[in-house]
Parts: C-alpha cells; structure tokens; sequence
C-alpha cells in the first residue's frame, strides 16, 4: 500500500502464505513517514469455523496483524464475516464485525466493522471502521490473481495497493 501524504506511514509491504484453505501467516514492513521508524508487523489467521454458504452461519476469524488499514499496530483480533450471493456471480454482499487489541500490551481495544459489495466478480465498492477512523475504497480484480485497490484513508488521504495472490492450500476444483 502506498499513502503518499501519510502522516505515520509512507507505504506498508505485506506477504502472507496460506498453509492451508483455513490458515495463513505472513510479514510485513511498514515505512514511516518523515520522523517515524519502519516496523515490522507478523501476522497468522486461523478460520477454524467456515461460513455456511447456503446457510446463515458466519466464519469465524482469528489473528494476528495490524487491523489499522495503513497502520503498523501489532494486534490480536476476532472476526465474524458473512457473505451473501444476491445474484450468482453477478451481485454479492459481505458484512464483518470484530474486535481487535494491541499486543502485547492489551491497553488498547478497538471494533471492527466492513462492509463490501461485489459487483460482477471483478469490482468491490467497501466501508470499512478500523476502531479508529472510517475508510472508503473500490477493488477491482483484473485478474484471478491480481487485486488493484484505491482507498480514502480517514475518509481524506488517498492510497493505492496492488496484491498478488495465489491459492496455496486451498483444495482443488473439479
């Protein structure tokens, strides 16, 4: 991600690897903006309750990361997410809610709360609250493996991202 008139952050580097379809980890490297000092974040997530597609039942997320978009904070945090298909492949809804908290201090609690449309499997219009501040982005999906996301940072800085992704441990489709 790249924030150009970031006040703590200049750009934040993350790599994540799923081990499984239900866990991955990763680092990140986050580069401070003029006075600040780069970290680096680690983060794991575990799924260890999927959502029911037909049904009502929401995934179960919990995780290790930063959960300030754009931050370098090092969290824990759980998360309920829900999908839903309104139109197959062509319109989908999804809703997370959760709570997070610094570590390894525990001083700090925030909730989580996003909201996301897909539109024709390839263009993402998104709401998200990281505890703090409030976010607006669009992603588009060019490609099966490529995420282009432009994002209203506290509803005021613009950033850009680009994500690669590949489906290590997922299983297979027939």
């Amino acid at each position: 991600m790249y924030i150009p008139r970031g006040e703590e952050e200049r750009a934040v580097f993350n790599l994540r690897y799923g081990l499984q379809s239900w866990i991955d980890a990763g680092i990140g490297y986050a580069v401070a903006a003029e006075d600040g000092e780069d970290e680096i974040i680690w983060s794991v997530r575990v799924e260890p309750l999927a959502q029911d597609l037909d049904g009502w039942r929401p995934a179960l997320i919990i995780g290790t990361g930063s959960v300030q978009v754009g931050g370098s904070d090092q969290s824990a945090f759980v998360q309920l997410v829900k999908t839903l298909e309104v139109v197959e492949s062509r319109l989908g809804i999804t809703v997370a809610g959760g709570y997070a908290t610094d570590i390894p201090d525990f001083e700090e609690n925030w909730l989580l709360g996003t909201v996301s449309v897909t539109l024709v499997d390839r263009v993402s219009p998104f709401y998200t609250y990281d505890g703090i501040n409030s976010h607006i982005g669009i992603s588009f999906f060019p490609a099966e493996w490529l995420i282009l996301t432009g994002f209203y940072l506290e509803m005021e800085d613009p950033a850009v991202s680009a994500g690669l992704q590949w489906g290590f441990g997922e299983e297979e489709k027939e």
